[in-house]
């Protein structure tokens, strides 16, 4: 995945994410209320993830940081 659908992909987590918490915050029985957080803790994860394939993929292709002057 490239361009723009990195960013609609973590737009679309992002609002699972809400959502998840939206139901957690309304849930009325305990299979909602820890299902709501578990679908937020996982798209959290996700996006974590997204960052952090973006920089292993920056670093091998030889973008890593410049020193800094002395």
């Amino acid at each position: 995945m490239e361009g723009a659908g990195k960013w609609i992909t973590g737009g679309v987590v992002g609002f699972l994410a809400f959502i998840g918490l939206l139901a957690a915050s309304r849930a009325q029985d305990q299979a909602f209320y820890w299902g709501g957080f578990l679908v937020f803790i996982g798209c959290v994860a996700y996006i974590f993830y997204m960052i952090n394939s973006h920089y292993d993929r920056h670093e091998a292709a030889g973008g890593g940081h410049a020193e800094p002057p002395h």
